[in-house]
């Protein structure tokens, strides 16, 4: 108290030493105030002058109507006076002095002291607000500073002079209201800022969840980018502030430079992406990707230098990446598609308006046509309006697009599939055919093989006789067996098919053979009938064709069994130089083994596996290759197994399995 006394002394002695030299004086009309004092203060800027001189000054009409404080001028908040008289013109009728109430709506300031001088040299400190201090709600009204109520009395004359230290924005607009007004504006800006907020946070969630549903990453980082300025809007108005942090004035800075670099990051990467999914330059979009580390060394900076010049820096990187982030959507956009003329008329709308109302600010700044605070929201709500219905608009008309696309090429693809239905049907019936052709001359080639061993017997047979019988005979005899073995050459030699490619194998030839009646039969009526019919060729040989006889009964074909051991006695005798063949059986108790031996040249495995396929044949063979395979074949389809042991130079072995007859 004893310094306000002082203070108001020494007031009022300035006063009257200052020879009373008044500014512009605002009359107050009964029971209102004034709803822009803007227009009628001066202004002067000396951070080191007392409270006393700045009022002389001002008496002295040393004010003057422009505000010289620049934001450069030194890497802290730049500091002004602002000064008006008013004088309630209110008849004195001997009622209460009028009460009032000071509001000043300056976004970011950083400090604001408020003073009003009465003419008896009382002055009365309004406000004394720091953004270092804790928040309080008492000082004020929606996202307005104000100070307590005051009075002034019907026909006084007061001072009010105002010390600002500002943030980042120098346009405010200060208002001297009645309570009654105050309440009156403080609903309507409530309803105002309540509007705004909800209106873009619904328009954010909408479009967030649109472009997850479409998966469109572009469209994410957008919204993104969106969130992070809506919450900027919300640290100019005081709400993180307000509803976060209110006992943490120290947060103030560190949350608004992260915001503030945390924009031009985002909108970098947004840049970067765009040219990654354009699929070119992908130099710049490197490029585009680095810089996004600048706003994280911003913010690192802001730690140790929040002032003015780290804020600058950050601006600079926000109008950069504006110009990236419009150039490149440009570019993806006309990479994604065509673009639809209803997204080019709403991005042109959208930048006449944010044109518009950026040259309102700077035009009108004087006279205060656009506050600031409500500029930047115009301008926010503008872009993203604009932004993220000509974006959507341009991922719907793409969809559709796509669906039509799409809808044609399924027409196109069930023409194909019914094409390719047809062909695989008539593939089908040529394969099918083809097989049943290979397999019929499968079948012609093995009975006309099967049929020339007992030519050839017959005919050496015929030949130990030849003396007993007539010559004529002997020459139609003659004459018919070769007929019977050139017809059977023939024959084998125009179903022998071609040599198979590498990895390719030709289909079965063997004919399933039909099911016979069960014939018990003594296994040595075969071997007896083998023996017979080889016995000769190999006297002619010099080989010795030996055979053990066998009461063991089996039950498998004769006709089979004899075509498998023909085979095998033939192929025997014709690959044995010298020796014999030995052909006997083994008593396994439930199945016995037909062994075919001899002392021929042998083969390794290799020969026997590629031998036991059809038409493979040794490089001195003379025969058609169908004999082994005709007898694996065989035992295979009737219930026998057949193996092969071999050694060149030393004879092979085959041994049948065959069941015992029950």
């Amino acid at each position: 108290m004893t310094r306000i006394l002082r203070l108001s002394l020494f007031l009022f002695v300035s006063l009257f030493l200052s020879g009373m030299s008044h500014a512009e004086t605002v009359n107050l009309q009964p029971g209102h105030g004034v709803a822009d004092l803007k227009p009628h203060l001066t202004y002067t800027s000396d951070p080191k002058a007392s409270l006393g001189e700045i009022l002389k000054r001002f008496r002295d009409g040393q004010f003057g109507p422009d505000m010289e404080a620049s934001l450069l001028a030194t890497n802290y908040a730049p500091e002004a006076w602002a000064a008006v008289e008013i004088y309630n013109a209110t008849i004195d009728d001997g009622r209460d002095p009028d009460p009032f109430v000071l509001t000043i709506d300056l976004p970011l300031v950083s400090e604001v002291d408020a003073y009003v001088v009465r003419d008896s040299g009382l002055t009365e400190n309004l406000i004394d607000y720091s953004i270092f201090e804790p928040f309080v709600p008492e000082a004020h009204s929606v996202t307005r500073l104000r100070t307590p109520v005051f009075t002034i009395a019907p026909q006084e004359r007061v001072t009010l002079m105002v010390n600002f230290k500002f943030g980042p924005f120098q346009s405010f607009n200060m208002a001297l209201e009645t309570p009654v007004e105050l309440e009156a504006s403080a609903f309507a800006a409530g309803i105002g800022e309540t509007a705004f907020y909800a209106f873009t946070i619904s328009c954010l969630i909408f479009f967030l969840g649109f472009h997850l549903a479409m998966k469109n990453w572009i469209g994410l980082l957008y919204a993104i980018q969106f969130a992070v300025g809506l919450g900027i809007l919300a640290y100019i108005d005081g709400l993180w502030f307000r509803f976060f942090f209110p006992d943490n004035p120290d947060l103030q800075s560190p949350v608004g430079f992260f915001l503030l670099f945390s924009l031009s990051a985002n909108g970098f990467l947004i840049s970067a992406q765009s040219l990654v999914r354009d699929g070119k330059r992908p130099t710049l979009s490197k490029v585009l990707a680095a810089l996004a580390i600048l706003p994280v060394a911003g913010f690192a900076l802001s730690f140790y230098s929040p002032g003015t010049y780290t804020a600058f820096f950050g601006y600079v990187l926000l109008a950069l990446m504006f110009v990236a982030v419009f150039v490149t959507s440009m570019d993806w956009r006309k990479h994604e598609g065509p673009i639809h003329l209803t997204g080019v008329l709403i991005s042109a709308l959208g930048m006449v308006l944010i044109i518009a109302m950026i040259a309102a600010i700077v035009i009108g700044s004087r006279a205060e046509l656009i506050p600031a605070a409500i500029a930047v929201k115009g301008i926010f709500s503008i872009l993203m309006v604009s932004t993220m219905t000509g974006l959507t608009a341009h991922i719907i008309n793409l969809r559709r697009n796509h669906a039509k696309a799409v809808e044609a090429q399924l027409v196109a693809l069930e023409a194909e599939a019914r094409r390719s239905q047809e062909l695989l049907v008539a593939e089908r019936n040529y394969t099918r055919a083809r097989e049943l052709a290979s397999l019929r001359q499968r079948q012609l080639a093995t009975a006309s093989h099967d049929l020339k061993q007992p030519i050839m017997s017959l005919r050496m047979n015929f030949d130990s006789l030849a003396e007993h019988v007539a010559p004529e005979v002997r020459q139609r005899l003659k004459e018919a067996f070769d007929y019977m073995e050139a017809l059977s050459n023939d024959y084998l030699r125009e179903t022998t098919p071609e040599q198979p490619e590498d990895g390719q194998e030709e289909a079965s030839g063997i004919e399933e053979t039909p099911a016979e009646e069960q014939e018990v039969y003594e296994v040595s009526l075969v071997l007896d009938t083998v023996h017979q019919m080889f016995n000769e060729e190999a006297i002619s040989k010099g080989l010795r064709l030996r055979r053990v006889p066998s009461s063991k009964t089996i039950a498998v074909p004769p006709l089979i069994l004899m075509r498998i051991v023909s085979n095998l006695v033939s192929n025997a005798v014709k690959y044995t130089r010298a020796g014999s063949v030995l052909i006997g059986v083994r008593d396994r108790g439930k199945t016995i083994d037909l062994c075919v031996l001899d002392t021929g040249t042998g083969m390794d495995a290799d020969e026997i596996e590629d031998f036991s396929h059809a038409y493979n044949k040794g490089e001195t063979s003379t025969g058609h290759g169908l004999g082994l395979s005709v007898c694996y074949e065989l035992s295979k389809d009737n219930g026998m197994d057949l193996t092969c042991h071999s050694e060149k130079g030393k004879g092979t072995s085959f041994t049948l399995t065959i069941p015992r007859a029950a």
